[in-house]
């Protein structure tokens, strides 16, 4: 009888487990996440005008949010502002965001680049521009070799201008700022010289600020090529929204309709 009973109690036992394994389901890919929970997650910026940031009425305005809305319609077919949930990034946390999972895709002024390459996935880029330096309008500034010598430049951190700077300059003194509102602020009190950053936030700056717009100038060369993408955990698991978001992106180069985004911006 005790031979018995336990026997039967190593049967459920290996029945339970048998079918705890059994019912335990393959890894749910990001899109099938996205569309069971019925919106996507995107991080955006809320301080790199004219790509991300909020208006008067505290909107989301900016060619990276109609980026945004135009991927949210190719997964769920339809134009619909309650599928899109949005979280604010910065330069420096953004990646962290996106493989915490916090978000699902990141559309923020991302750049590719190789060393980011072997942490995140990129889409096609639908943005190009370059890294430009800024000045007050009365400098003398020509070059970024000027500051390998004297003046102090800024540069937002976790953005390529650590890397342009480093590079091209490499004796120079360099003031980190969080976001551009706060590297802005920099150069308007006089605190630096000059900011290295993306040409067109840069312009988005001046853009912004038009009782100032003489006050302050974008000059010399590009000191690199930057390619905006939209940024997704390198899992096997985002293959199918990359394949989505692609998607998206094709349709909105193919179509022109990027020229009319840009032309909401000034772009």
């Amino acid at each position: 009888m005790k031979k018995y009973i336990v026997f039967i109690g190593v049967f459920v036992f290996c029945s339970l487990i048998f079918c705890g394994c059994f019912k335990e389901e393959k890894n749910l890919s990001d899109m099938d996440l996205i569309k069971e929970k019925g919106y996507i997650t995107v991080g955006v910026r809320n301080d790199a005008y004219p790509f991300g940031y909020k208006n008067s009425k505290n909107e989301r305005c900016g060619l990276d949010i109609e980026i945004a809305q135009e991927i949210a319609k190719q997964i769920f077919n339809a134009y619909d502002y309650g599928i899109i949930r949005y979280v604010d990034v910065s330069a420096r946390d953004r990646i962290s965001k996106l493989n915490s999972k916090e978000i699902d895709i990141l559309v923020a002024t991302m750049s590719v680049n190789e060393k980011r390459k072997l942490v995140i996935d990129f889409s096609t880029p639908y943005f190009v521009t370059s890294q430009k330096i800024m000045v007050r309008g009365d400098s003398k500034i020509s070059h970024l070799n000027y500051f390998n010598k004297k003046g102090r430049i800024c540069v937002v951190l976790g953005t390529t201008g650590e890397k342009i700077i480093r590079l091209m300059a490499p004796n120079a003194y360099v003031v980190g700022a969080k976001n551009y509102r706060e590297a802005f602020e920099y150069l308007k009190t006089g605190a630096v010289d000059a900011i290295l950053g993306d040409d067109c936030i840069l312009k988005g700056i001046i853009n912004l600020n038009d009782k100032e717009k003489n006050n302050y100038k974008i000059i010399g060369r590009s000191y690199s090529n930057e390619y905006y993408a939209v940024a997704l955990r390198k899992t096997p698991e985002s293959k199918e929204l990359l394949e989505a978001v692609n998607a998206a992106i094709v349709e909105i180069l193919d179509s022109k309709k990027i020229n009319i985004i840009k032309s909401h911006y000034k772009l």
